[in-house]
């Protein structure tokens, strides 16, 4: 888990997958793999939903904003919206209200979308707050411009965890978490299977979903250099070992197989991402982590099977990280 969040220039990812590249724009590669990210990650969200405190509607909309790309990459954006629909989800909500992507956001709920102060967030990130701000039951409506003419679209969606999933500048292979944002990166997706990166998802929706950020916050934790000592790396490694845990289950919930998750850790990739010889002392071995999983199978998921309901990892969130 890695407690930072970045934006994601179109200039990035010519240089991640030149090859790519060469036969598509840099919009393109962008949007095909931040659709796939998302396709994956929305099945997790909403089957896992009544494990999470918070939560919004799933519509299957990928937004981006103009101010979210550097050397003026932002300033063609479609109908002159500063937010638009970057992609969307195939048979999502979104996909059966009429929405397609370069639809020009004009208003979501009403509300229009205020350009933010210095130092606040991108307005991508507050058009996301103000869809996943929509009351549960409640019709997500948004306004769009599209060739010139505008339109409201009634979206019905089901309710799901509350997180944005998104896609990482970077051709390491990495995900990571700030509680809220989850990213996984260019080179991840662009290398790994579907089963792959809904193991890495899974994983971090689990930090979400314990809590981690504010745990180990409150017992005053400590991340990068001083996070490979004493109570920091013990607290963090505790971490990582109850989003493990955790993750089992929340693919099993979704209809992933959880032996997918040993099985991935066992892998090269896994190897890889486990850190090799150089590897943090915050995380365990990928063989012990992959032996921890099979054992939390045996012990709460013998037929391999969802639905679960992992109360006894739940409950650590009313815990004291010490």
């Amino acid at each position: 888990m890695e407690l930072s969040v970045a934006f994601l220039a179109l200039s990035s990812l010519v240089f991640l997958a030149p090859a790519v590249a060469q036969e598509m724009d840099a919009v393109t590669v962008l949007r095909v793999q931040d659709q796939r990210l998302a396709a994956i990650a929305q099945p997790l969200l909403r089957a896992n939903d009544r494990l999470c405190r918070e939560h919004m509607p799933l519509t299957g909309i990928i937004l981006h904003s103009s101010d979210q790309y550097a050397d003026g990459a932002g300033d063609a954006f479609p109908e002159g919206a500063p937010v638009a629909i970057s992609a969307i989800v195939p048979q999502s909500p979104a996909a059966e209200a009429g929405l397609l992507p370069d639809d020009g956001v004009i208003a979501i709920n009403g509300a229009s979308i205020e350009a933010p102060a210095a130092g606040e967030p991108h307005l991508r990130d507050r058009a996301f707050a103000m869809l996943a701000a929509t009351p549960a039951g409640a019709l997500t409506r948004i306004a769009v411009k599209r060739l010139g003419e505008s339109a409201v679209h009634q979206i019905d969606a089901p309710k799901g965890c509350r997180s944005l999933v998104e896609v990482l500048a970077d051709d390491q292979p990495k995900a990571r978490s700030d509680g809220r944002v989850v990213q996984v990166s260019y080179g991840f997706l662009a290398a790994e299977s579907d089963h792959s990166v809904a193991v890495a998802l899974a994983h971090e929706l689990a930090h979400s979903i314990l809590e981690h950020r504010r745990r180990l916050s409150q017992a005053n934790v400590e991340k990068g250099f001083f996070g490979e000592f004493g109570k920091n790396r013990q607290l963090n490694r505790q971490a990582e070992v109850e989003a493990d845990r955790l993750s089992i289950h929340l693919l099993a919930n979704a209809g992933y197989d959880p032996a997918i998750a040993p099985a991935f850790w066992r892998s090269e990739l896994g190897r890889r991402m486990g850190g090799g010889l150089l590897r943090s002392g915050a995380y365990p071995s990928p063989e012990h982590r992959a032996k921890q999983l099979e054992e939390e199978i045996r012990l709460y998921l013998p037929s391999g099977r969802g639905l679960s309901y992992p109360e006894h990892l739940l409950r650590m969130r009313e815990r004291a990280m010490r």
